[in-house]
Order: C-alpha cells, then structure tokens, then sequence
C-alpha cells in the first residue's frame, strides 16, 4: 500500500490524535503502538514530538504491508468506547484523504479494514482473521455488483476472494510470503496438499469424491471464467447475469469448504498435542 506525501503529512496528525479525528496517543501509548507493529524504538530524552514522530512512522512503512496495519490498528473501535469521537465521523475525514491515493476504510464486521477503488480488500487477511462471517460480507459485496449490473465487476471480486484464501492458508502452512504468479490452480493444488484434500477411494464414498472432483472444476472454471469475462481483461463474450451469479455463489462453496477443512485440520493438530 503506498500514499502520497500530502496524505502522510495527514495521517502523522491524525493517528497521533492531534487533529482530534482519533482518541490522543502521548509518547510513551505511540511508541507502544509501532513497537506492537514490530519497531524497536524507546521512547526517552530527545524524543520528536508526537506528530512528527508518527509522520516519520507512516513515512517509514509506506509502500509496505504494514502501512495497512498503521491504518487499520489506529481505528480499532474500541478505542473510542471510552471518548466523545465518533467513530463514523472520523472515518468519514480519513477517507477524505486517502480516496485520492485510491485506497477507503470500509467495515469488516467489527472493524475497519483497508480496501481500493475497486472495493478489493488490499491485501488478503491474515487466516486468523478470515472467517466464514468475513466471507458472507465479501459475497454480499459481490451481489451487490450483480444488482447494479456490475457482472465483470462481481466476477472479479468473487475470484480475488479465492485468491485472497488461498494464498493466506499457503502462507500461514510455509510462515513466509509467497511468490502468486496469478493462476488460480496452482494456488488450488498446494492448498489441497496443506489441507490433505487428495481424492483416496480407499477412504472416501464415491458421492463425496464426486462432489470433491466438483470442487477442482470450480477452481479450474472460476479462473477461466474470470479470465475471459472480469474487469481485469477485454471481454471475450457478453457477461451475463447468471454467469456472474454462478460464479459468486461457486465461489463462495469453495472457500466455506477450504475454511471449514482449514479447521477441521487445525483441530486435528491440536487434538494430537
């Protein structure tokens, strides 16, 4: 995620509560806050003020993954329970800002999360964040492109939700970032393997392979069907409403079912400890 200068100057008044658009952080609560972020700063004789300190933090960290994590941790709801700032109100003023970098905070259940201009989360959610509720609230989205007529729109999203998915339960699997070349099998073919989805007749009814075998059809059809009608590429037929209906409700099957194993998994794991 990367902003613009003017914007930085911005959020280095703002999320140290100068501007009283966020609760107010003294020195010792914002060192606090970056050192949970991952910093090793101290804070003691010769410290900057707090404004500048917190612009120089933004500035550090734009451009990065935990530029998002700036944003999002600095309007954690809870942290006006206890003040007389509207939460809505402040959203409102940030977004003012950062809607010229191409970049909005929308509600995630609870919380804020960071999205673009094309209301794709930035980047996926950590696997302990995403949960089948977070999942509910990406499809509504979808289908609400579907009402408004935005069918490639939808088809888009819909995909980039796998995607979204995927990588985070690879990632979580390996503990490192990984390289995505884009295509949606390979993802698919890995998370089978972390999540043991392999198709065994000598353990599985013939019913529940089919249905499987129907879930890597999804996987495969769901990256065409995004490639040949989404935003992202030149329309190679006319997409309809169906067509984009079909693929937010597959899709939606397909990451309930890679969460749910994720789970069940997990559980196994810490079942055998």
């Amino acid at each position: 995620m990367k902003i613009t200068e003017r914007t930085i100057k911005f959020l280095g008044k703002t999320l140290c509560g100068d501007n009283g658009l966020l609760p107010y952080k003294s020195g010792p609560k914002l060192v606090d806050f970056f050192v949970d972020l991952g910093t090793d700063d101290q804070y003691g004789e010769g410290f900057p003020s707090r404004w500048k300190y917190t612009e120089e933090k933004v500035r550090e960290f734009n451009d990065s993954q935990t530029l998002k994590k700036i944003i999002e941790n600095s309007v954690d709801p809870r942290d006006f329970l206890d003040g007389d700032i509207n939460a809505d109100d402040s959203i409102v003023a940030i977004n003012e800002y950062l809607k010229f970098d191409g970049f909005e905070l929308r509600k995630v259940g609870e919380f804020y999360r960071i999205h673009d201009s094309k209301g794709l989360i930035v980047e996926a959610q950590k696997v302990n964040e995403l949960s089948h509720d977070f999942i509910k609230e990406q499809i509504q989205k979808c289908h609400q492109k579907i009402e408004s007529g935005d069918y490639n729109g939808a088809i888009t999203n819909s995909r980039s939700l796998a995607e979204a998915v995927m990588i985070e339960i690879i990632e979580t699997a390996e503990g490192k970032e990984i390289k995505n070349d884009g295509k949606l099998d390979n993802l698919y073919k890995q998370v089978k393997k972390i999540l043991n989805l392999t198709i065994d007749p000598k353990v599985l009814p013939p019913t529940v392979i089919q249905i499987l075998s129907g879930l890597d059809s999804i996987s495969s059809g769901l990256a065409g069907l995004s490639n040949n009608s989404g935003d992202r590429h030149a329309n190679k037929f006319k997409t309809q409403k169906h067509h984009a209906r079909l693929s937010v409700n597959a899709t939606m099957t397909l990451v309930d079912f890679l969460l749910d194993s994720r789970d069940y998994q997990k559980l196994k794991v810490d079942g055998s400890k």
